[in-house]
């Protein structure tokens, strides 16, 4: 096992389990709070693949430890709020090298379920499986100057992660719904034409469809596959840059017509307005997106 020949011998100069495991806490909920950050940064940008996402949060992560723990801090946050450094056999400032090894390393010591860290615990110098791995170690130094800032960012973490938890569920619904919305704004042009076009032409809406409106209204967008109509149905279905909660489902806008036959729409899971009845049985039916991200116009009354 390698001993650092120029650090002191107190086993006590080196970070113990509970320590690092305290500091890599405040590391966790820092990286999450900036991921989330990047997440919402991401679906106002359209981007919104899953694949995409994990590689930039994993990316974010190598170069938050590998900056921060080359660099003269010779720590994370984490570390530098508990005391802590990461040093090389001389107790020295480690290159970005071996941090990069380190941090890499670190998948071993998880592939090895966690037992890794826990040879934190029995190796004389406190060291992780991948401190091994890298030749480095981690110094407790009870007098390092830590910034009042720096600990009241610590403290703060906890709670900003939490209310950021909170808040990324609802931004991101509201998101997915600003999708759906182009959607029915697309589909606005063809209401108007079916409408007009049914009127004058006094056809039964069986035999409205997508040819009988015609081709100059728009067939896709941004977040918008296709627009079909199908017996004077609306069908919107997602795709292109769409969330994956919505992307391949449908959001269907059903004809309505009073006594008067005024005509009127029920949008996904709603009702058409009072003293209309819809054409066809069952309209919700025609829907499969998520009620949750459909916009209020288009959910069911309860």
């Amino acid at each position: 096992m390698n001993d650092a020949p120029n650090a002191a011998d107190d086993r006590a100069s080196y970070a113990g389990f509970w320590r690092r495991f305290a500091a890599y806490a405040i590391d966790y909920v820092l990286v999450a709070v900036i991921s989330i950050a990047l997440r919402l940064v991401a679906m106002l940008l359209g981007r919104n693949g899953n694949a995409e996402f994990t590689l930039t949060l994993l990316a974010t992560y190598f170069l938050y430890c590998t900056l921060l723990e080359s660099s003269s801090w010779q720590a994370t946050v984490g570390k530098r709020a508990l005391g802590l450094r990461v040093t090389n056999e001389s107790s020295e400032r480690i290159g970005l090298a071996r941090a990069a090894i380190r941090f890499v390393a670190k998948l071993l010591s998880v592939l090895t379920l966690f037992v890794g860290y826990l040879l934190v615990v029995v190796t004389r110098r406190r060291q992780a499986l991948h401190d091994l791995i890298a030749g480095t170690f981690v110094i407790h130094d009870a007098t390092a100057r830590r910034p009042a800032w720096l600990l009241s960012a610590a403290v703060s973490l906890p709670v900003l992660s939490v209310v950021a938890g909170m808040a990324f569920p609802s931004y991101q619904d509201y998101a997915i719904r600003a999708q759906v919305s182009e959607g029915l704004d697309l589909a606005s042009g063809y209401r108007a034409a079916i409408e007009s076009q049914w009127r004058n032409s006094q056809r039964d809406f069986a035999e409205v469809t997508s040819d009988f409106v015609g081709a100059a209204l728009p067939q896709s967008g941004r977040y918008v596959e296709s627009i079909e109509v199908v017996s004077g149905m609306i069908q919107i279905t997602y795709g292109a840059e769409a969330n994956g909660a919505v992307a391949g489902h449908v959001l269907s806008l059903v004809p309505a017509l009073d006594s008067q036959r005024t005509l009127a729409w029920a949008c996904g899971y709603g009702q058409p307005p009072s003293g209309f009845d819809v054409l066809f049985e069952n309209p919700a039916g025609y829907t499969d997106i998520e009620e949750r991200f459909v916009p209020s116009t288009c959910r069911a009354v309860r």
